[in-house]
C-alpha cells in the first residue's frame, strides 16, 4: 500500500516534503503533542534536513533519533549519527533532542542491541513519522536481503523495535556489515511514513518490488504496512 508523488527534480521534491513534514509538525505542536521523527541517513535526504533545519518551529518538542545505524562511531565518515549532527540538527533543527544508535559502552551489535531497543521505547516512540530510503538492492533502513537478523527483523510478533544485523557484503553496502536498525513492526506502527528516492534506476527496482512480487526488503514491508508508504520521486 503506498502513494506515489511525482516531481520534476529533487528541488521540488524537497519544497514538497519540507511542506508537507512542516505542516504535519505543526499541527502536532497545535494540538499539545510532541514529534518523533526518525530520519535516515544518505545524499538523497540531505538538502530535506538542510531545509528543515531552516524552518522557525516548535524544534524543543522535536525528538529526532536514527532509522539505522552503521556500527562505527561518530568519527567515522560513514556515521549516519554525525551526519544528523550536520545537516539536521543545525540552525534551528539544533533545538531539537537526539537520540543515537552508537555507543561507545558495548563491543557489538548484538550486545547493543537491547539496550538501544529500550531507550528506543523509553524516548521516541510512537513515531510521528519515519522517512526512508532505498538502495538499488532493494534495501530500505538496514534490511538488506539475505542479512543475518533479517527474518527476525521482519518478525512482528517480536516485541523489538530496534534489532541488530550483519548484511552481506556488496557494493551498496561497502564494508561496514554490523548494522542497527528498526525493525518492520516499529515502521509499521509509525503513525506516518515516507520514502524519498531520485533517479530511474532506483523507481525501476521499486515498481519491481510492488509489482513483479519480488521478496526484496522493501516490498515486503510495504505489504505490511496499515497505511500508505508516502513515496517522493524525481530523476
Amino acid at each position: 500500500m503506498y502513494e506515489f508523488h511525482e516531481f520534476k527534480d529533487l528541488a521540488d521534491l524537497t519544497k514538497a516534503m519540507t511542506d508537507a513534514m512542516t505542516s504535519r509538525f505543526q499541527a502536532r505542536f497545535d494540538a499539545g503533542q510532541k514529534v518523533n521523527w526518525a530520519v535516515s541517513g544518505g545524499s538523497t535526504p540531505a538538502p530535506l534536513f538542510q531545509a528543515m533545519s531552516g524552518q522557525n518551529l516548535g524544534w524543543e518538542n522535536v525528538h529526532i533519533c536514527l532509522v539505522d545505524e552503521r556500527w562505527v562511531p561518530p568519527s567515522h565518515p560513514r556515521s549516519n549519527e554525525t551526519f544528523m549532527r550536520e545537516k539536521l540538527l543545525v540552525k534551528y533543527g539544533a533545538l531539537a533532542s537526539f537520540t543515537p544508535m552508537w555507543d561507545e559502552d558495548f563491543e557489538t551489535i548484538h550486545d547493543a542491541a537491547p539496550a538501544l531497543d529500550a531507550r528506543y521505547k523509553n524516548h521516541t516512540l510512537p513515531f510521528t513519522s519515519v522517512l526512508l530510503g532505498m538502495g538499488p538492492d532493494g534495501h530500505t533502513a538496514s534490511l538488506f536481503p539475505d542479512a543475518e537478523g533479517l527474518e527476525e527483523a521482519f518478525d512482528l510478533t517480536s516485541g523489538a523495535y530496534v534489532t541488530a544485523l550483519h548484511a552481506k557484503r556488496s557494493d551498496v553496502t561497502g564494508g561496514e556489515l554490523d548494522r542497527v536498525s528498526l525493525t518492520a513492526r516499529a515502521i509499521v506502527e509509525a503513525d506516518h511514513t515516507a520514502l524519498m528516492i531520485t533517479g530511474d534506476e532506483k523507481r525501476g527496482v521499486f515498481e519491481s518490488a510492488v509489482n513483479t512480487g519480488q521478496n526484496l526488503p522493501i516490498g515486503r514491508l510495504i505489504n505490511l504496512l496499515k497505511k500508505p508508504l508516502n513515496v517522493y520521486w524525481a530523476p
